[in-house]
């Protein structure tokens, strides 16, 4: 089940989405496709950034099985800056299975009722599944910005219009 979730009014989704978090973001594969700086989150990091994470504009879409968050798609909206899908993480046991897609076609839905014109994510360019998948659902490159992650990888701005 794909749903928005409100981490700050229910305990039990704020403890899932760390777990989530935490576990995606702790994996030697993934962590540097979220980190500038190639530092690890640490699990008080990550609980810092969902407990404020209304302060920084984020909202959280999850998918949701047997009780447990096996993927999540943070996005940040404003309507002077635009609509940004921020982050999109899948448990390791659920990769390949579409959970991603559906919760792009679930961010998608949400910007558009919000009636925003376009998507954008910034991606670094060695995160060659994030790609294809932004690839796959009309997001095209639109910028680049040269050696941003700490060991010199470049980050890649798509866009998706609506």
């Amino acid at each position: 089940m794909i749903r928005l979730i409100h981490p700050l009014d229910n305990q039990a989704d704020l403890n899932n989405l760390n777990d989530l978090l935490f576990e995606c973001l702790d994996d030697d594969d993934a962590f540097k496709f979220l980190s500038y700086s190639l530092i690890r989150f640490d699990k008080a990091t990550i609980e810092s950034l969902t407990k404020n994470h209304k302060e920084n504009g984020i909202d959280y879409i999850v998918y949701e099985k047997n009780d447990l968050f096996a993927g999540v798609l943070a996005y940040r909206k404003n309507r002077f800056q635009g609509f940004e899908l921020y982050l999109l993480a899948v448990s390791g046991g659920y990769q390949k299975s579409g959970i991603g897609q559906e919760l792009i076609d679930e961010c998608v839905k949400v910007a558009a009722y919000d009636s925003f014109k376009s998507i954008d994510s910034f991606v670094f360019v060695d995160n060659k599944k994030m790609l294809r998948l932004l690839i796959k659902n009309d997001f095209i490159p639109v910028e680049i910005q040269s050696h941003a992650r700490a060991d010199g990888m470049d980050l890649l701005k798509l866009r998706r219009y609506l």
